[in-house]
C-alpha cells in the first residue's frame, strides 16, 4: 500500500469493487484503496446473499460499468418465479404459478457471488486499483478532505490517508458505527440460508406433461419462490453447480428460534415444504454451508456528506431480498457516489447536491417500505398476492428502472421534473399496498383449480413496460413515457379496487385515492383465471 489516496474504499465485497470500477472509469487518474477483510481469491459459492439480480442491477453491471466479459461465465435469470402452497405442498404441479415462460428482453442474471467477485477483484487491479485483501481495519479517522486509517497487514500496521472515504463493509458497517448513524427499520423479518454443492432442479420435481410443457425455458433458470403464508423460500442455481436455499420468514408468525440452525431449519421445511426439505435430504452430502440473520431490515441517518465520506451497500441500508432489491440499491448508491467524488475533483461546490442527493435515496428508500413492510400475511393468499406482484413490477419497471436505464437519476434537472411524478407514483403505492393487505383479510378463499400457471410474459402491457426499458428515448420523450406510465398506473388501481370491491363490497372504505369509472381491462384475463368459484377457505 501506498500512504496517500484519492478515494478509501473499506470493503472489497460487490459494492466496494463495482464503485471503484464506476469511479476509474468516470476518473482515470483516480487514486484508489480497496481494503478487504477476506482473503482472495473467494471461494466459488461464496456464501453471501444477493445472488439474484435483477434489471437495475443488471444494466448496472453490463452498460454502466462494461462487465459483459465477466457476465458471461454467470447464469442467465429466467425472471422471479412463484409458487403458492396448495394443501402438503407434496406436488409442485398442484401450486398455482407465476412466473415468465421465455427469457426477457432486459437481461438478468444469477450471479455466483465468488467467481463474480473474483473477476471484478482482477479487473480492478487491470485498472490500476489498489486492491488489498487479508486486511483489517484497526482505526478510523474522519477529518474533512483529508481522512485516514491505520490498517493491519499479515501483522504489520500502516496508516493511509485519503481525501474520500466510503464504507462498503457490508453489514458490519464500520463507519455507520463509527459515526453512530445506525437507525432501525420497521420491517421485521429474519432469514436462514444454506448452499448444496449440486443441482437441486425444480423442473425435475414433476413428471406432470402439462406442467413441464407451459414453460420453454428451464425453470431451475428463475430464482423460484415457494411462497406460504408469512414466509416464502427461494431456490437460485449459481454457475458454479450449487444451489442457493433460503427461508425468509415473518417473526410474528414463524418465530426465529424455528429457523435459526440448520437442523431446524430442515425441520421447519420438512413441515411446509416438504417436497423441497425431500430434495435437499437427498443431497445433504454435498452441504456447503449455512447462515442466519435475525432482523435483517436495517437503515442509516445519512448515506453522503461533502465532507467527503459516503456509505454503500448493506453497509447502509437493507429493506428485503423478496424482489431481489440488494444490488439494484448498490447500482443507485454508487452512482450517487460516482458524481459527488467526481464533481469534487473537478472543483465543484458539492454541499447543496449533497443534500439533494440524500433527500433522493432517502425517497426511494421510504417509497419501496411499503412493498414489504407487514405484507408477509398475503404470501398464502394465491390471487391478492399475484395482484400484487403484478401491480409491484408495474411501478417498479415504470418508474425507478426507467429513470436507471436512462441514467436519469444524476441530472439535476431532469429529476426536478420527474420526482414530483415520482411521488405521485409511491403516494398511490402507500394506499394500494394497504388495500392489498385489506383485501387479503377478507378474502381468503382460493379457487378449486389449482393448476393455474399465470404467464406474465403474456400481461401485453407489463412487457411493453419491460421492452420499453430497452428504447433510446430523448429527454422530452422519457418524461412523456413517465407520465404515460403514471397514467397505466392510475388505471391499473382503479381496476383492481374495482375487482376486489366487486367480490368484497366491505373493502370500499379502503379504496385507494385514484378511481376511474372506465376500466381498462388490462388485468381482465388474469382475473378470468381466478373464477369465482371457491374451494373452503384456507387452514391459515
Amino acid at each position: 500500500m501506498n500512504n496517500s489516496y484519492d478515494v478509501l474504499i473499506m470493503g472489497g465485497g460487490l459494492s466496494g469493487l463495482t464503485l471503484a470500477i464506476q469511479l476509474k472509469r468516470k476518473l482515470k487518474d483516480l487514486r484508489i484503496l480497496i481494503i478487504e477483510k477476506a482473503t482472495h481469491p473467494a471461494p466459488d459459492a461464496a456464501h453471501k446473499v444477493g445472488e439474484s439480480s435483477v434489471e437495475i442491477a443488471s444494466h448496472y453491471f453490463e452498460h454502466v460499468l462494461g462487465l459483459q466479459a465477466q457476465l458471461e461465465n454467470e447464469l442467465p435469470k429466467l425472471g422471479l418465479r412463484f409458487f403458492y402452497s396448495n394443501g402438503n405442498n407434496h406436488d409442485i404441479a398442484q401450486r398455482i404459478e407465476l412466473g415468465p415462460n421465455k427469457l426477457p428482453t432486459a437481461k438478468s442474471y444469477q450471479l455466483d457471488r465468488g467467481l463474480f467477485e473474483t473477476a471484478l477483484a482482477k479487473h480492478c487491479l487491470i485498472l490500476g486499483i489498489d486492491f488489498q485483501d487479508n486486511c483489517k481495519i484497526k482505526a478510523i479517522q474522519i477529518a474533512k478532505e483529508n481522512h485516514s486509517l491505520t490498517v493491519e497487514h499479515e501483522g504489520q500496521q500502516q496508516f493511509v490517508t485519503g481525501k474520500w472515504l466510503v464504507d462498503a463493509s457490508g453489514r458490519v458497517g464500520l463507519l455507520k458505527r463509527e459515526l453512530k448513524l445506525a437507525k432501525p427499520a420497521y420491517h421485521d423479518v429474519n432469514a436462514s440460508w444454506f448452499r448444496i454443492n449440486a443441482d437441486i432442479n425444480i423442473d425435475s420435481w414433476s413428471d406432470d406433461k402439462v406442467w413441464q410443457m407451459r414453460v420453454t425455458e428451464p425453470r431451475r433458470l428463475s430464482t423460484n419462490h415457494l411462497m406460504g403464508h408469512g414466509y416464502w423460500v427461494w431456490l437460485i442455481p449459481l454457475s458454479s453447480g450449487s444451489t442457493s436455499i433460503g427461508i425468509v420468514a415473518d417473526a410474528k408468525i414463524h418465530p426465529y428460534a424455528e429457523i435459526n440452525t440448520f437442523a431446524r431449519a430442515q425441520q421447519w421445511l420438512k413441515k411446509y415444504e416438504p417436497q423441497c426439505a425431500a430434495m435437499i435430504e437427498e443431497q445433504l452430502e454435498h452441504f456447503q454451508d449455512f447462515l442466519t440473520l435475525k432482523h435483517y431490515s436495517h437503515n442509516c441517518k445519512q448515506m453522503y456528506s461533502a465532507d467527503g465520506w459516503a456509505i454503500t451497500g448493506d453497509a447502509g441500508v437493507f429493506l428485503d431480498p423478496f424482489y431481489s432489491p440488494g444490488s439494484d440499491f448498490i447500482a443507485l448508491n454508487n452512482t450517487i457516489i460516482t458524481d459527488l467524488i467526481t464533481r469534487y475533483f473537478q472543483s465543484e461546490d458539492i454541499v447543496d447536491l449533497t443534500t439533494h442527493y440524500e433527500k433522493l435515496f432517502r425517497t426511494l428508500f421510504l417509497a419501496f417500505s411499503p412493498v414489504y413492510e407487514d405484507q408477509y400475511v398475503i404470501m398464502s393468499n394465491a390471487k391478492v398476492m399475484s395482484i400484487k406482484m403484478i401491480w409491484d413490477y408495474t411501478l417498479y419497471w415504470s418508474g425507478a428502472a426507467l429513470l436507471f436505464f436512462r441514467d436519469k437519476f444524476c441530472d439535476q434537472e431532469f429529476m426536478g421534473q420527474a420526482l414530483s411524478l415520482m411521488q405521485q407514483i409511491y403516494h398511490l403505492n402507500r394506499h394500494m399496498q394497504n388495500f392489498l393487505r385489506q383485501w387479503s383479510q377478507v378474502d381468503i378463499r382460493i379457487d378449486k383449480e389449482s393448476k393455474l400457471f399465470i404467464n406474465y410474459s403474456n400481461i401485453s402491457f407489463l412487457q411493453q413496460l419491460h421492452d420499453d426499458l430497452m428504447k433510446e428515448q430523448t429527454d422530452d420523450q422519457t418524461m412523456q413515457q413517465l407520465v404515460k406510465n403514471i397514467n397505466l398506473i392510475e388505471a391499473l388501481s382503479s381496476e383492481i379496487s374495482h375487482y376486489a370491491t366487486g367480490l368484497c363490497p366491505e373493502l370500499k372504505e379502503h379504496n385507494p385515492p385514484v378511481i376511474q369509472e372506465n376500466i381498462s381491462g388490462h388485468l381482465t384475463d388474469v382475473f378470468e383465471q381466478f373464477k369465482r368459484k371457491y374451494s373452503d377457505p384456507l387452514n391459515l
